[in-house]
């Protein structure tokens, strides 16, 4: 939550924490626990909390599994349903619940299944009238491009050129959109 400066630091402090839980080999919603209660005195004291989800795969099982702290769930393409699913797993903001629990997910990944993640920023931005793009709307456009054959930087050139089309000319977004995908070849 914020931006700017300390923002920024609190970001770092979390990502160096996040490193060194994850080479515990810990499962994610373990480590979204751990993550919590370490960070929970810098964020209390900075009146800021994160959202984060966090996932690993494991290449021989062709296993996903994934935590979420209240973040936008990732969506992802299971290319022999031709559908989307959304990511989620119970769980609290970082930073504001001292005991928060965390559910672990797990799902089996098929070749060709794509994982998008994103900011809020992607859905949150808005148009001259007022419209957020929202997250039916980035379904639907995942989808519609998931069903050809595009490579993962495609898509990801593709919903970007969406979004700049929604927001109009001689307009900025308004927060930051990021997008990361996984696809399993």
């Amino acid at each position: 939550m914020g931006k700017g400066i300390p923002a920024g630091l609190l970001m770092t402090m979390l990502r160096g924490m996040l490193r060194a839980e994850v080479l515990t080999g810990l499962p994610p919603d373990r480590i979204l626990h751990d993550l919590n209660q370490l960070a929970i005195n810098d964020l209390d004291q900075s009146h800021r909390f994160v959202t984060l989800f966090y996932s690993d795969y494991d290449p021989r099982t062709r296993k996903l599994r994934f935590a979420n702290a209240a973040h936008n769930p990732p969506l992802l393409w299971k290319s022999s349903d031709q559908k989307i699913i959304k990511l989620d797993a119970e769980g609290f903001v970082l930073g504001l619940q001292k005991d928060a629990e965390y559910d672990c997910g797990e799902i089996k990944l098929n070749q060709n299944d794509l994982v998008l993640y994103y900011t809020d920023g992607v859905i949150d931005t808005s148009n001259s009238l007022g419209q957020r793009f929202d997250e039916e709307r980035l379904i639907q456009t995942l989808t519609k491009l998931c069903k050809q054959s595009y490579t993962s930087q495609e898509i990801l050139n593709k919903i970007f050129k969406k979004l700049d089309d929604f927001t109009g000319q001689n307009r900025h977004l308004e927060d930051d959109a990021s997008m990361v995908i996984f696809q399993l070849k």
